[in-house]
């Protein structure tokens, strides 16, 4: 089941408006044509936009910190930044509104795997074997994350990311697109790593790795 509830689930609302949430709504609306719960709309805070993006015929729903539930409605986090997705998700938190964990149809995830809550896996990624994503982490399209590794709360992994074996990333982490943490390889929290950087050694906190070098820096702030 691409939404992971516990209960049933009548209608999903997205929360942004923006790329990744137009990306969500065409997985979304494509699965409830075949039968999954409808989308109702999409929830922007009016200081970024309260314009739906045309061709789209869902409704902008109001800001996301006003938001409340209806009974079996949920929400998916379309948030394309860690430290965005872990201020909605707390947001969406406080008024009581679910936000189940979402794996696209393509995507394969071991049974052995664990997700936390608030989870994005997009289309053709792959979860392996005792890997862990924590709360509100994504995967977007063909990331690879492998046994026994984990990705730590709202960290976002670009296309083609890679995770090898016992690789560990940190809280709010950033990975670009075909950034790879080699095997048994750990780097801290807020950490960004550059689009086809690799990293072969454990770094600490607030790291930026690049194919130039390591550099310490300051977490990103989107919000």
């Amino acid at each position: 089941m691409p939404l992971i509830h516990s209960s049933p689930i009548s209608s999903v609302v997205i929360a942004g408006a923006g790329g990744f949430g137009i990306e969500l709504y065409d997985y979304l609306n494509e699965e409830a044509l075949r039968g999954g719960p409808a989308v109702a709309g999409f929830l922007v805070d009016p200081q970024w936009s309260t314009t739906i993006p045309e061709g789209i015929d869902k409704p902008y729903l109001g800001a996301i910190g006003d938001f409340r539930a209806e009974s079996g409605q949920v929400a998916v986090v379309a948030i394309g930044t860690a430290q965005g997705r872990q201020s909605v998700l707390a947001q969406l938190s406080a008024n009581g509104v679910a936000t189940p964990t979402y794996v696209h149809g393509t995507a394969i995830v071991s049974p052995a795997a664990r997700l936390g809550h608030g989870v994005i896996i997009c289309p053709f990624s792959i979860v392996n074997r005792d890997a862990a994503m924590a709360d509100g982490s994504v995967a977007n399209v063909h990331c690879s994350i492998g046994h026994n590794a984990s990705v730590g709360e709202y960290s976002i992994l670009s296309p083609y990311a890679a995770l090898n074996g016992y690789a560990a990333i940190g809280a709010r982490c950033f990975l670009g697109t075909r950034a790879t943490i080699y095997p048994r390889v750990h780097i801290g929290d807020d950490c960004i790593v550059d689009t086809h950087a690799g990293v072969r050694a454990n770094t600490g906190d607030k790291v930026l790795i690049s194919s130039r070098g390591t550099y310490q820096v300051s977490p990103l702030r989107t919000r």
